[in-house]
Parts: C-alpha cells; sequence; structure tokens
C-alpha cells in the first residue's frame, strides 16, 4: 500500500496524518495555520475523502523540524548555502508560522544574551547556562535579515550589525554554521564600513580541522550546554 493511499488518522496528541508530497508525516496542523486551512476546506470540499494529500512544498521537513524541535535546528538540517536559508524562510512565510511571535530586534538581542554561564559559590561550581534559547534566537535573527525591511531606518541598520558581531564572536554559543549563515546574510542586506568588516572578520575561524571538528560535535540534540573542546566566547 502506498503512503498516500493510508488513512487519515487523528490521534490523541492530536496529530493528523498528511503527505507532502510523497512523504506522509503525523503532525499537529494546529501550529502551521495554511495546512490547518487546508485541511478544514479539503474536509467541507470532499467530505468522502479518507485521505489528506498536498504538493510539494521546498523544504517542509526541515520547516517541520524546527516547528517541532527549535528553530536552531534548521541550521544543523541545512548547509551553510544562505539561498537555502532564504527558501526555507519562504515555506515559513507561506506556512502562515509566526517565526518571530511579534519579537522585536532589541527582544531577539535578549534572546541571543540569555544563555550566560553563571557560578553557584555556595557548591563552588560552575553552572552552564542552557544555550536553545540563544540558538533558537539565532534564526529568529536570521529571518529578520533576510525578510525584514530595514530601508530608511539606520538605527535598526546598526543595530543588525551589532548583533551579528556578537553572534560571530560567540563561537561557543552559536556554531560554525549558524555564524556563517548570519553572516552572509548581513553582507549581503547591508553594506558595511572597512572598520566594520575588519571587527566581523576578527572573529572569523579558518582553521579547517576545528571547524570540522565544531560542525561534527553540533548533533542534534536536546543538551544545548556551552563546548569546551573548542572556541571560548568573546568578553563583553
Amino acid at each position: 500500500m502506498s503512503q498516500q493511499s493510508q488513512k487519515l488518522t487523528t490521534t490523541s496528541s492530536p496529530k493528523t496524518t498528511i503527505s507532502i508530497g510523497d512523504v506522509r508525516y503525523e503532525i499537529n496542523i494546529d501550529k502551521i495555520p495554511y495546512l490547518s486551512t487546508f485541511a478544514d476546506f479539503q474536509a467541507k470540499a470532499q467530505p468522502e475523502s479518507t485521505e489528506l494529500v498536498h504538493g510539494p512544498i521546498p523544504l517542509f521537513d526541515v520547516a517541520l523540524k524546527g516547528i517541532e524541535s527549535g528553530y536552531r535546528q534548521c541550521f544543523r538540517s541545512l548547509p551553510i548555502d544562505l539561498d537555502q536559508h532564504r527558501i526555507l524562510c519562504d515555506t515559513y512565510e507561506f506556512l502562515g508560522v509566526d517565526v518571530l511571535r511579534g519579537q522585536s530586534i532589541d527582544e531577539i538581542f535578549r534572546d541571543l544574551k540569555s544563555a550566560r554561564d553563571d557560578y553557584d559559590p555556595q557548591e563552588r561550581r560552575e553552572i552552564k547556562g542552557d544555550k536553545s534559547k540563544p540558538r533558537d534566537a539565532a534564526f529568529k535573527l536570521l529571518y529578520l535579515l533576510l525578510l525584514h525591511d530595514f530601508k530608511d531606518d539606520e538605527k535598526k541598520r546598526a543595530k543588525a550589525y551589532n548583533i551579528v558581531l556578537y553572534v560571530v564572536s560567540h563561537a561557543a554559543t552559536f556554531k560554525w554554521r549558524t555564524r556563517s549563515v548570519v553572516r552572509a546574510a548581513y553582507d549581503e542586506r547591508f553594506s558595511s564600513s572597512i572598520k566594520q568588516t575588519a571587527a566581523l572578520d576578527k572573529w572569523e575561524k579558518k582553521d579547517p580541522a576545528k571547524l570540522a571538528i565544531e560542525d561534527a560535535k553540533d548533533v542534534t540534540t536536546e543538551e544545548e550546554e556551552s563546548d569546551d573542546y573548542c572556541f571560548s566566547d568573546y568578553s563583553d
């Protein structure tokens, strides 16, 4: 029996079985406004149908991973290719997913800085900060850089530079793929001064062996603590 011939089922999660292209998924479509509307329309237009089938949606598998497991997974799922990330952001737009959730650039910056390590004076030990929130925020920053209109807003442009500089200078929090794609998006969108370019270039890691180790260690996991094996963060 083909994937598309299997019946539409709903579990207690609740999750809906839907085929996107030739891939069958079980997802909570309430998190994806477009698919929720599509399912409602199909139910009214074809009430006798036992299948929910939609044509291919570019990078839907990656988009779904971001929705279900955090947007940081998107960096891990794609190569360092700005065009691929732009397609992904367009897919989120098409699906009606509110990636930014109304956050301003200042609020995104606050989230980027939210995982600093702490020290417990009673136990005399360092407490590693949870990196999931800033890593998710890095994708929101990318989304903003690719789709937001910054024209005639010099203040936001200056903030964008400072935030990108923060990301590229904190290698222990933001991994190689994240830093590279965010920097590429900024460079495509804005013209930097010689001084700004030099400041960004200062933090670019070029040792292939170290980058290979860093990339290999950046696995899809919910354990988002700092990594001690590689680069230390820039001290503010």
